[in-house]
């Protein structure tokens, strides 16, 4: 049980690598703190690659593939000052997003859309152990992020001008009337799209005709967006420190571990340029990366056999990135919920085995965004473990059913995405000296 217990972390953070696929939200390597509690003087490394089939279509005759194949590394030192201390360092990637529409942006919905984004962490942990059983750790790390994110196609199109041309009118209605009321963008695209309700509110509001030059401009906009290739967002990458804690229940004779670390959010504020009707704006943007809290157990159930099981919760609605000149949320995310849960199997005292099983339920409302155009999943894990002196070598390979979804622009279905999977494969070595 011992020897299948200090390969308990390098297992979970293999099936952790290979199970990644199309995590919740942005969610890459799950930010683990496993490492903490390898041996000491022991590095490690893991690699994941995944490769995601994610195919939908439109009204418009469309069909879409946008999910990239993408990789994550995680790096990890462990050692300790004395019984009590001990520390790791740990570099790993936490989000991420690779996708890309690469379709006619004049003839579909979503054609020319496109999103990267990238970030790296770099996280010191210490560990107290208050007790033989209990013990507390902190940590602080440097998370960098970028990203670039294209919108294009006639969704995309449709809602940006209407929302354009909404502004307009209210900047030169404010300037000629004060204390008008303001013109709601989803009232003029009803209008736009033939309500005849809609067309006599805005007409009885603001006088008759008013409906037909709001056409007119919204169609000049349009062009004008068809024309200067859709609207480009680029985020300067930004540095800044962010502090992690948590806390560990140990019983080392039946390998049983229950280990709660909780992530703060870490505020942004980055550099971003703007391309968007012919026109360069250079901003700044606010933005947090998400809090979120890990839950890690394992326990020997039988000789040679360890239970596990993990839960990671991801505040994702409290992430916003609004670029001045769009005006709206990029993001647009609901919180994400992982469970998991295995087990080990140690066959000889250099070879172990694991299975295991990870669920992510979909979302309340049914509407995603097309930058992650999946809604949950059910996932399975098999993986191995070989053990040999200081040297541990494991593997995993992840097969997941991504959850069928409709992706949305300004709050509109414009595309579903159906019979979707992702394939991810995990490796990792650790060495004691």
């Amino acid at each position: 049980m011992k020897r299948l217990s200090y390969g308990a972390s390098a297992l979970a953070l293999t099936l952790a690598a290979a199970g990644g696929a199309q995590a919740a939200g942005l969610d890459r390597s799950g930010q683990s703190v496993l490492p903490i509690f390898a041996e000491d003087n022991t590095a490690g490394i893991s690699f994941g690659y995944v490769k995601p089939s994610v195919s939908g279509t439109d009204d418009l005759d469309a069909d879409y593939e946008p999910a990239e194949s993408y990789t994550t590394t995680t790096l990890s030192y462990t050692n300790a000052v004395n019984e009590k201390f001990n520390y790791a360092l740990i570099f790993d990637e936490p989000y991420g997003v690779n996708v890309d529409y690469d379709n006619n942006p004049l003839t579909t919905n979503l054609g020319g859309t496109f999103a990267d984004l990238e970030s790296e962490a770099l996280t010191f942990v210490g560990r107290y152990r208050v007790t033989d059983r209990f013990s507390v750790f902190a940590g602080i790390k440097a998370e960098r992020v970028r990203a670039d994110v294209d919108l294009n196609g006639v969704a995309y199109n449709q809602a940006i001008s209407t929302a354009a041309t909404t502004r307009g009118f209210n900047q030169q209605t404010q300037a000629n009337a004060p204390g008008a009321p303001l013109l709601d963008s989803s009232t003029l695209g009803a209008a736009l799209a033939g309500s005849p309700s809609a067309a006599g509110q805005i007409d009885g509001t603001y006088g008759a005709g008013t409906t037909q030059a709001l056409g007119a401009a919204f169609q000049e906009t349009s062009q004008g967006f068809a024309a200067t290739d859709g609207y480009q967002f680029e985020m300067e990458q930004d540095t800044q420190p962010g502090y992690i804690i948590g806390a560990a229940y140990e019983i080392p004779d039946i390998a049983l571990r229950f280990a709660a670390t909780y992530s703060f959010e870490i505020e942004h504020e980055a550099d971003t340029t703007e391309r968007l009707l012919g026109r360069v704006i250079e901003s700044e943007v606010d933005y947090v990366t998400p809090a979120s809290l890990n839950l890690d157990f394992q326990t020997g159930i039988a000789p040679g056999t360890l239970l596990l099981a993990s839960y990671r919760w991801t505040d994702f609605s409290a992430v916003n990135v609004v670029p001045t000149a769009l005006g709206s949320d990029l993001v647009n995310l609901e919180d994400g919920h992982r469970y998991s849960v295995g087990v080990g199997r140690a066959f000889t005292k250099a070879f172990a085995g694991s299975m295991n099983v990870i669920y992510e339920p979909e979302s309340d409302s049914g509407l995603v965004s097309p930058l992650g155009p999946t809604d949950g999943l059910w996932g399975l894990t098999l993986g191995g473990r070989y053990n040999n002196g200081g040297l541990t070598v494991s593997g995993g390979v992840n097969y997941s059913w991504l959850g069928d979804a409709e992706a949305e622009v300004a709050g509109r279905p414009v595309a579903t995405f159906d019979d979707n999977h992702a394939v991810g494969i995990g490796l990792r070595a650790e060495y004691t000296f």
